[in-house]
């Protein structure tokens, strides 16, 4: 079994979510023994897709761009897990990540209207390769606030459109840049170590309950210590990133 790591943070290897999704891929890879690849994308060139349409139309799943998409293409068409690791940008992928995806519009047909389409309200596509059909996709995100209540509506929705419903597995966490506090160390170790087990459960099963998401989803923090250190960011001069002295 081969997982691919798309890492799409700016932040490289000092991410908080490459931290869960590390966590993660350790319990598959403790059940499977499943050999994994990582790249960093923003290590790679991945040009802006172009919208000309020549991947639908003119030679049906090949990009006219020829940059390190190749390649990465290639490693999700070999893989059988494909682990999609980011922060949560404005609500939104962030820009590298992006890309990747706007990218892989090669891999889905081109949409075609069909009689009944305004009441039936159809999947937009189908994949292009009967294969990516059975890959499992999981996205792991963090985001800075303090829950992920409604945080990645935009995201989920997206991916909805883009895979379908039910066709992925989302792994959210609040809190982030707590993962980096150094005075949080002991407390970081213990929280990931659930990542790992739903990453044991996934391996067996290839997707996770609701109830599991959900509780991925707890803060690591109660409310006082998070917005003590938080609101220190903001408000003291002499404070860097959660609490951090600069």
């Amino acid at each position: 079994m081969k997982i691919l790591l798309l890492n799409g943070s700016l932040r490289g290897e000092c991410s908080s979510s490459l931290k869960v999704a590390n966590a993660f891929i350790k319990g598959i890879v403790e059940e499977t023994g499943a050999q994994v690849t990582q790249v960093n994308l923003k290590e790679k060139r991945i040009d802006h897709c172009h919208g000309c349409f020549v991947c639908w139309k003119t030679t049906p799943g090949t990009c006219c761009i020829h940059d390190d998409m190749d390649e990465i293409r290639d490693l999700v068409m070999e893989s059988d897990i494909i682990i999609e690791s980011f922060p949560l940008y404005f609500f939104g992928l962030p820009s590298k990540m992006k890309a990747f995806m706007d990218r892989m519009i090669s891999y889905v047909q081109e949409f075609r209207a069909m009689p009944g389409d305004e009441e039936n309200h159809r999947f937009l596509h189908n994949m292009r390769y009967p294969e990516l059909q059975k890959k499992h996709l999981v996205l792991v995100s963090t985001c800075g606030y303090e829950t992920t209540d409604q945080c990645y509506d935009a995201v989920q929705r997206e991916y909805d459109l883009i895979c379908g419903e039910g066709r992925y597995t989302l792994i959210t966490a609040p809190q982030g840049g707590m993962l980096s506090e150094e005075g949080l160390k002991a407390k970081v170790e213990r929280y990931l170590t659930k990542f790992t087990e739903a990453g044991k459960v996934y391996g067996k099963e290839f997707r996770l309950s609701k109830e599991m998401v959900e509780d991925l989803a707890v803060p690591m923090l109660g409310h006082n210590t998070f917005a003590t250190l938080i609101n220190k960011n903001w408000d003291e001069p002499g404070v860097g990133p959660y609490g951090k002295p600069i």
